[in-house]
């Protein structure tokens, strides 16, 4: 059973009001004083029945029992229209990472949600304490509780609205609210984009620091108004200062995207993985899987949540394969049972740091992309990071549940593609497909090669086997945003791993 069926019996397995209660009862002073800070009264949260967890109670997903899930955390209930609890939040009081953490997953309702029915005017903030803020000021406010982007679901859900949107003060917060305001254009009355005072972090910062914060913020919203009744249709400028921003982080080597701990195709890809859609091509047996999984143990190690999909080999085959590299042997070693069990037992203590942050994702014929996706969103929400997801491979993903039944195997690619460009710009996050393909004899669908931010072929070289190991090359083919290269490879056979090799 994989980590995500673990998921979804916890559902089933635990009353989420039953957790409610019992962590309301729990809000004692170590809490009360973290409140006390981000300036929310008791009275809110005893209205939101917030809760803490001091260390003694939590959640296991694998097991099933309780544990340390929201150990030192705030607990916040997400309740939806009709007042039902469908997820809590826990955030750190310590600032252990990640900051916030979601037992379920849930990413489709909105904190606060039950508000929509009684206002026509809403404020869209960044976070849960952001809406407690405004709450305890009787101006209503919603967001999405946790780190999924807000998405369509979303926007419907403040159909016919006046929504204000308020998110952070930073470059991420800019863009995103530029975003919102562009998903909104069709189902709110009228969008308007607040601008916070420099220095203000984000709502909740504002009401704590500002003097007389309800008059300051009820001016700054009639003052968001007016701008925007005088000049409805906004032009470019006001991306200048986002833009701007982002060249300066850029600038100074701020900004940078996930290693894939090869440095030259790092260099090449402006630092790694960045959101978007990477195309990983190569024939049969060309050592993708191989690859993508050096690369998603890579990342995991250092932090990053990974959710490696696969349609193409079992849990237990990929597994074999990341204990093959740490042991370093051939990967049917492993998977003939050949290797000493003392060596596999070391293997997975080292292996224990990637397997915390890595999430694999055992797919069948009945396992639509949708609902994989639906799962990675969970994922994210517990791990509270966005992760960068693997894709073995997208020939292999089912076409039932597609929004259009392809009528080719091109047109099957072109709409996974595109799905999943899609997603990765949702989500901000790096999405990285195999496909098997060699290119050049056999070209992807232009659809697909559209969507794709970037194309990588990985090509064994011809007559390229010697003591020093195969010579390959990963060529990117497509690089939209910067310059084409090939990147020497080599892959030890006898010790399941890329090397880079110098040309």
């Amino acid at each position: 059973m994989s980590e995500v069926q673990h998921i979804g019996a916890a559902k089933t397995a635990f009353d989420l009001e039953e957790l409610v209660t019992h962590y309301h009862k729990q809000l004692k002073e170590e809490a009360y004083a973290y409140l006390e800070r981000r300036g929310i009264h008791q009275e809110t949260a005893e209205h939101y029945r917030i809760g803490f967890e001091p260390g003694k109670f939590g959640f296991y997903i694998n097991s099933g029992k309780l544990g340390d899930f929201f150990e030192n955390r705030i607990i916040i209930p997400i309740t939806n229209a009709d007042g039902v609890t469908v997820d809590l939040i826990g955030r750190s009081v310590d600032q252990r990472e990640p900051k916030y953490k979601s037992l379920l997953g849930e990413g489709d309702y909105l904190f606060n949600e039950e508000i929509l029915e009684q206002t026509e005017d809403v404020i869209v903030c960044s976070g849960v304490f952001d809406v407690l803020s405004l709450a305890q000021a009787h101006l209503p406010a919603v967001c999405v509780p946790i780190w999924m982007s807000f998405k369509e679901i979303h926007a419907d859900k403040l159909r016919d609205k006046r929504v204000f949107i308020c998110l952070g003060n930073d470059e991420a917060g800019r863009r995103e609210s530029v975003r919102i305001q562009a998903l909104l254009q069709s189902t709110a009355k009228q969008t308007f984009v607040m601008q916070l005072p420099e220095s203000i972090r984000d709502a909740n910062d504002f009401f704590v620091r500002v003097q007389n914060p309800l008059d300051s913020f009820m001016r700054l919203l009639n003052e968001t108004m007016e701008e925007t009744m005088l000049l409805p249709i906004a032009p470019d400028t006001k991306n200048i200062t986002i833009y701007t921003e982002e060249f300066m982080k850029r600038h100074r080597g701020q900004a940078s995207g996930v290693p894939t701990g090869f440095a030259a195709l790092d260099e090449a890809l402006f630092g790694g993985l960045r959101s978007g859609l990477y195309l990983l091509a190569g024939a049969a047996s060309s050592g993708k899987t191989m690859l993508m999984k050096q690369i998603a143990d890579h990342i995991a190690v250092h932090q990053t949540p990974v959710v490696y999909v696969s349609w193409d080999m079992t849990g237990f085959e990929l597994w074999a394969r990341s204990i093959a590299r740490l042991i370093g042997t051939e990967p049917q070693n492993v998977l003939s049972g050949k290797i000493e069990p003392g060596q596999v037992a070391e293997a997975n203590k080292r292996y224990m740091p990637i397997s915390n942050m890595l999430w694999t994702i055992e797919c069948s014929l009945d396992s639509t992309i949708d609902r994989v996706m639906t799962n990675v969103e969970r994922i994210a929400g517990m791990s509270g990071r966005t992760p960068v997801v693997f894709i073995d491979h997208i020939n292999r993903i089912p076409a039932g549940g597609l929004p259009n039944p392809p009528r080719s195997s091109a047109e099957h690619q072109t709409i996974i593609a595109y799905m999943l460009k899609h997603w990765s710009k949702e989500w901000g996050g790096p999405v990285v497909a195999a496909v098997p393909s060699d290119i050049g004899e056999e070209r992807l669908p232009e659809g697909a090669e559209a969507s794709a931010d970037v194309i990588m072929r990985l090509k064994p070289e011809p007559d390229g086997t010697s003591a020093n190991g195969i010579r390959s090359s990963l060529q990117l083919l497509k690089h939209r945003n910067g310059t084409l290269a090939t990147i020497p490879l080599r892959f030890y056979d006898q010790q399941a791993r890329f090397a880079e090799a110098e040309e």
